[in-house]
Parts: structure tokens; C-alpha cells; sequence
């Protein structure tokens, strides 16, 4: 049976993700030291990995809130208020999908729907957190000045990303690369291979 959320993605999402990937990759990356210096840099004279963080963490930003807005006004199947586990009925869903995958057995639902809804929805609710801490850390921050004051605990808070990125991560492409190995390549929607 096919639904909503089995019709191919706009270009539009496809583009929002793409950028959401690349550049949320790269910030973590820079930002967590695994390229560079990392973003800890940033209170030293010598501050080059701060500054690339901050401008691929500006821009992966602005990714974010184009998807942000795209889910209030896109298309039905990019909309939040489809596929967001907001309701008991959706939540019921999610609940299944973590007593299947306990007798492993693979969710076959459509796309955004249950266990795969609550993924991405807390997602972007941590990639918000990250992204506008981040926006308020480039704005407070001066290279080479320590941070003081209630800034520097928002800098601390942001760093939990070094955590949740990684985490978000396995759980995205390991459900994707799970999909894939039952025979639904779903990964193939987001780079426009179908």
C-alpha cells in the first residue's frame, strides 16, 4: 500500500539534506578536532579551526532553518505535521518498530513513519540546539578572548554535540544501511538515484 510518504522527495528536501549532510558532517569534524585543531581554538592567537567551524557551522545553519521552513510550508510528504510522532497513534507506531527491531525484524513503513519519525524529528531538534547555540557562540565569541559569563556555559552545552552527532549518525545511516541490506534502499531517495 502506498502512501504519502512513499512518493519520491522534492528536490527541494533532497537539497536541504544534502546540505544538512555535508556541512553538519564537516562542522562536527572541524569543530570536534577529528580535522584540524578543532574549534577549541578558538581562545588562542592562532584561532584558523574556530573560524572554519564557525562559517561551516553558519552554513549548515542556514540549511537547517530552510528545512525547518520547509516542513511548515513544502510539500504534504516533507510537512512535520505528517510524519512527526506527535500523536499516540504515531507514537504506537514507534513502540512497534522497537519491538520488532528486539526480535530483529527490520520496520517496513514508509518513510518518516515511526521509529524513523522519532530519529529524525529529535534530530532536528538537536541539530537546532546546535545550530542556534552555535549562532549565539559567533556572535559572542571574540578569537582570542576567553568567554566569561553565562555565554561560556551556552559554549559548553554546545559542545555536546561532540556526542549527539556521532550518535544521530549511527543511529540515520545505520537504519539506512539496515533498509539497504533487507532489500529497500532508501538512501537512494536522498541522492537522487530514484
Amino acid at each position: 500500500m502506498h502512501t504519502l510518504m512513499d512518493q519520491p522527495l522534492d528536490k527541494v528536501s533532497r537539497f536541504l539534506h544534502l546540505g544538512l549532510a555535508v556541512f553538519g558532517v564537516a562542522a562536527w569534524l572541524i569543530g570536534s578536532g577529528w580535522i584540524g585543531a578543532g574549534a577549541g581554538d578558538y581562545d588562542h592567537a592562532d584561532h584558523f579551526w574556530y573560524l572554519q567551524h564557525r562559517w561551516i557551522g553558519i552554513t549548515f545553519t542556514a540549511f537547517l532553518l530552510a528545512r525547518v521552513l520547509w516542513g511548515f510550508v513544502g510539500p504534504a510528504s516533507a510537512r512535520f505535521v505528517n510524519w512527526v510522532p506527535w500523536s499516540w497513534a504515531r507514537f504506537k507506531l514507534v513502540i512497534e518498530d522497537v519491538q520488532g527491531l528486539l526480535r530483529f525484524r527490520i520496520p517496513d513503513r514508509s518513510s518518516h513513519q515511526g521509529l524513523s519519525g522519532l530519529v529524525q524529528s529529535l534530530g532536528l531538534l538537536v541539530f537546532l540546539w546546535l545550530g542556534v547555540s552555535g549562532l549565539m557562540n559567533a556572535v559572542a565569541i571574540t578569537p582570542g578572548v576567553k568567554l566569561t559569563g553565562w555565554m561560556r556555559e551556552v559554549k559548553e552545552l554546545h559542545e555536546i554535540g561532540d556526542v549527539l552527532v556521532p550518535a544521530y549518525l549511527i543511529l540515520h545511516v545505520g537504519g539506512a544501511l539496515l533498509h539497504s541490506l533487507t532489500g529497500r534502499p532508501v538512501w537512494k531517495k536522498m541522492v537522487f538515484l530514484e
